[in-house]
Order: C-alpha cells, then structure tokens, then sequence
C-alpha cells in the first residue's frame, strides 16, 4: 500500500517511566531522542562508537559498535540513529524480530513508529509527526504550537473555571 493509500498511524500516549529504551546512535539525532525520551522518564541504554557533546546522561552508555545482543526482549522501545544504513537496518531486523516497536532515523519504511516532537504544558501535551516525511515540517509546526499551546492551556482552564 502507498504512502497515500495506507490509513494513518495511530497516535498514541504511552508512560515510558522506567521502561527500558535502547538507542543505537550518538549522533545529534540520538541525542534529541534520547533528550525527549529521558524527560519522558525512560531507562536509556544507548551504545555508539562515539557520542557528541549534545548527548544528555543517560542510564548506560557505551561507547562501542553496536552488537546483536544489545537488543533484549525486555525493552520497550529500540531506536536506530546511526549513520550507518547496515546497523539501522540490523537494529530493524532484530528489533522486529522479537515484536518490539522500533524507530530507524533513516528509513521511514523501517519504522513500526514514527518519532514525534511533544509539546508539554503540564500534563497536557500534544505531538506533531509527518510520518517520516518531512523533520524540518515537523520542526516548523511544533515550534510553532509551542508558542500558542501555554496560551490556549490558559484559556481552558480560565473557562473550565467559569
């Protein structure tokens, strides 16, 4: 089914606090992933050769290649950032393989779900995706909803009050 054929993804909330993540990747994409997924309460274990200055502390990290055995039955989310199209689709086969939802930065037909940008106004938040489309639309659109989401919170609650 094509991309404009196929019926949308499901967006959906879930609790991430203390499930366990793996992100395979150091780079500037993994290291906004794991900022999103860290916040959201998640045990990171990231591995990568190399982390760059951006990469926030996680649980665990190692810096190493990527091995098979990273990917275990017992996480919850498995991310594929790396810059090499070889080890995001290994993550991708594995990951799938055990039934896990997964993630891979470079190639949207890998991915079971796609990673959005939250907006967190207490705890009402909304997320923007493009489906893997378009990252700097994403980008736009959320930057966007952050400058009107606090307001339109306020007004809400103001007539939620009334």
């Amino acid at each position: 089914m094509s991309d404009s054929n196929r019926p949308p993804f499901f967006p959906m909330m879930i609790n991430l606090s203390c499930k366990k993540v793996l992100i395979v990747g150091g780079g500037l994409v993994a290291s906004r992933r794991a900022l999103t997924l860290k916040n959201c309460g998640a045990e990171i274990k990231a591995v990568s050769p190399k982390f760059s200055p951006q990469f926030p502390s996680v649980s665990l990290r190692i810096e190493r290649e990527f091995v098979p055995e990273d990917v275990t039955s017992d996480l919850s989310i498995v991310i594929a950032a790396t810059n090499n199209r070889f080890t995001n689709h290994r993550v991708y086969c594995l990951a799938g393989a055990l039934g896990l939802p997964v993630n891979v930065a470079d190639c949207k037909e890998e991915c079971s779900f796609f990673f959005p940008s939250l907006i967190n106004c207490g705890n009402v938040a909304v997320s923007v995706c493009s489906a893997g489309e378009s990252s700097s639309l994403t980008h736009r659109l959320s930057e966007r909803l952050r400058k009107v989401w606090p307001i339109w919170i306020t007004e809400e609650n103001t007539h939620k009050i009334r």
